[in-house]
Parts: C-alpha cells; structure tokens; sequence
C-alpha cells in the first residue's frame, strides 16, 4: 500500500523538471540556430568543386539567437531558484546540470556578443 505522499507527484519538483527540461531544449535549439546561421567553412572539397560560399551570418537566423539564450538563462535560473524550496535534506541531488546549462548559456552569450555582433560591426 502506497502513501499518497508519494503517490502524488510534488508541485516543485514537476516545475523545476519542466523547467530545467525546456532549458535544455532551448539549448539545443541555440546550437542548431547557430549551425544554420553560421558562415560556411572554406573546405578543400569546397575548393575543389568551385562552390559559391556564404561568408557572412544568417541574419535571419541569428536574430532569434538572444532570445532563445534569454529564455534559456531565465528557465535555468527558474529552475535553481526553485531547487532549494524543493530540497529538504542535505542528500537531496545538488542539480548541477542546471548550473552546467547556465554555464553553457553564458558561453553562448559571449559568443554572440564576440563573433556575431563583432563580425557585423
């Protein structure tokens, strides 16, 4: 027989999966926005066949980049804010891969800021 504590999911922990969840698709989606919009390498395959390359970024593309970033950077920091109502032992998982996602966000932002913005400007 199961307690109906455990039965029943907890309200914080279904929104900080959510969140952290969402956080990692829009990650991924970044890293695929990114790979679209990106200049093409000048390879010797290109070389050889004589392909027209594209040297500039996507702007299309690359417009939607802060904003995938920016929902990225607030699901994670939802998500660890509300990892230490959620926690009530100090066994409880430390949710490493949220500050791993931040991490991976504040690299994006550095690289939009630094390759995108500088290479248009």
């Amino acid at each position: 027989m199961t307690d109906r504590r455990q039965r029943n999911g907890d309200a914080l922990l279904l929104i900080l999966r959510i969140a952290a969840t969402l956080g990692w698709v829009a990650i991924f989606l970044v890293q695929i926005i990114a790979w679209v919009a990106a200049p093409e390498l000048n390879t010797g395959i290109a070389r050889y066949h004589e392909l027209e390359l594209r040297t500039h970024w996507q702007e299309d593309w690359v417009q939607w980049l802060p904003f995938v970033l920016g929902a990225c950077t607030v699901l994670s920091l939802f998500a660890l804010g509300v990892s230490p109502f959620r926690s009530r032992r100090k066994s409880d998982p430390k949710r490493v891969h949220l500050l791993i996602l931040l991490g991976l966000t504040l690299i994006g932002y550095f690289v939009y800021w630094f390759q995108i913005l500088g290479n248009t400007i």
